[in-house]
């Protein structure tokens, strides 16, 4: 058997070290993406994205001149997509979205 001690103070610190980075790495995750982040975060480019997704009902939201896509929708999309996939059927550009 192993006997393990442990200094409540250091075990407090390791949690709270622990808790912090869970916060930053939340914090960091983002909310809103540009279309460069959209591209890079779902690794196509803009015209396939604007002609495969937003064609095809993917949410955005326009800023001025520039357009923003809330990463939530985003994914959710992306589910309702993939989840229409087979091995047999595994092509966006095949895929029927309407």
């Amino acid at each position: 058997m192993f006997n393990i001690n442990i200094n409540e103070d250091e075990a407090r610190e390791m949690l709270q070290k622990a808790i912090d980075e869970r916060v930053e790495e939340l914090a960091s995750e983002r909310y809103w993406l540009t279309y460069k982040q959209l591209a890079e975060y779902l690794n196509l480019s803009k015209p396939t994205i604007d002609d495969l997704l937003i064609k095809n009902g993917l949410p955005y939201y326009k800023v001025g001149s520039t357009y923003r896509f809330k990463k939530s929708d985003v994914d959710n999309f992306m589910d309702s997509i993939t989840s229409q996939m087979d091995l047999m059927n595994n092509d966006l550009k095949n895929l029927k979205l309407n």
